[in-house]
């Protein structure tokens, strides 16, 4: 085989989708002549698909596995990168990958219930709320689910099967790097009620304060959703305060990225005045300016992990599989500096 026709095969549709500058979840939709994408989408997916050489693959084989990515919005970064490893992970394996988003729908019993049907042989889920009645679901059904980073309403859930990473190490991390600069008055902008990752990452806000001896203040801390909207929001009501925080642990990029808007609008420097710290480490952290100090996750390898495991627990339902946690890392650059002498 020629280098060209190397290339050629290796081309996914991650990059097809990334070319497009449209959702993975779009992209196969347009591929595969499914779900509501305009004509003019289905255009600039194929045209793309077209430039970049890439060969589709055709559908299932009698005897292939056949998985179902559940997202509930695809429109971050942090999902193109999840979804990125569950791809290449599937196609390693030779196993058909659909994409499905239920536009914060979530999963209901009726859904998985016709995925089983339809010869769906396993569910990985991302960020959905999950209850204890998905277990129950997924054992009558005997349709396995994996859930990343789920949304947890009851933390008392039994038998759910996770894949996410050392958040709580994460976040102890990115205030222990701020401490470390001098700063006092963090702030945290915080993810939904229920967030899995976003509680780790909070109870790390808080080891590190209180290991440094420094009390927890509830008013410095404002939450929602990981949205650069509610980062905006969140950092303009603690930059507000009449003691406001010299600092800011932001549970995601988009947060991060919301709250360098919001201090740009009071007039303040990043990071003379203001240091920020974001999570995930997705493209974000480079886009910004300044470059954004980030607490990375390995996003490629959640997605990746979490397909390898469905599928070893498809070839072997018996097989007890435990929670997974892939390591988390600080990568500093220019929007953490000396706190600001006051």
């Amino acid at each position: 085989m020629s280098a060209t026709r190397r290339s050629r095969a290796s081309v996914t549709l991650a990059q097809v989708a990334e070319a497009a500058e449209v959702s993975l979840a779009t992209a196969s939709k347009a591929m595969n002549g499914r779900g509501a994408v305009s004509a003019s989408t289905r255009e600039k997916v194929a045209e793309a698909a077209q430039r970049l050489g890439y060969a589709q693959r055709p559908r299932r084989a009698v005897g292939r596995r056949r998985i179902v990515l559940h997202l509930e919005v695809a429109d971050s970064p942090y999902v193109m990168g999840v979804l990125a490893g569950a791809e290449s992970a599937a196609r390693q394996a030779g196993a058909d990958l659909l994409v499905v988003s239920s536009d914060g729908a979530g999963l209901s019993r009726t859904w998985m219930a016709e995925a089983a049907g339809s010869g769906v042989d396993g569910v990985v889920a991302l960020t959905a709320p999950i209850g204890a009645q998905h277990v129950r679901w997924s054992r009558s059904l005997r349709l396995p689910l994996i859930v990343v980073d789920p949304i947890l309403h009851d933390p008392s859930v039994e038998g759910l099967l996770a894949v996410s990473a050392t958040n709580w190490e994460g976040g102890r991390s990115a205030v222990r790097h701020l401490l470390e600069l001098g700063h006092r008055r963090i702030g945290l902008l915080n993810g939904p009620e229920g967030s899995v990752p976003g509680q780790q990452r909070a109870e790390g806000y808080r080891s590190a304060l209180a290991a440094a001896g420094i009390p927890f203040d509830e008013e410095l801390v404002h939450g929602g959703d990981f949205s650069a909207e509610l980062g905006e929001e969140g950092a303009a009501r603690l930059l507000a305060l009449a003691d406001p925080p010299t600092a800011l642990f932001a549970a995601s990029d988009n947060l991060a990225h919301g709250a360098m808007r919001a201090a740009r609008a009071r007039g303040l420097e990043i990071p003379a005045d203001l240091s920020i710290v974001g999570f995930d480490d997705t493209m974000i952290t480079r886009w910004t300016q300044p470059q954004l100090t980030a607490v990375r996750q390995p996003l490629f390898s959640l997605g990746q992990v979490a397909i390898e495991r469905l599928l070893a627990l498809l070839d072997d339902p018996s097989r007890f599989a435990h929670p997974f946690e892939l390591r988390t890392q600080l990568i500093e650059r220019e929007s953490t500096g000396l706190a600001p002498s006051r």
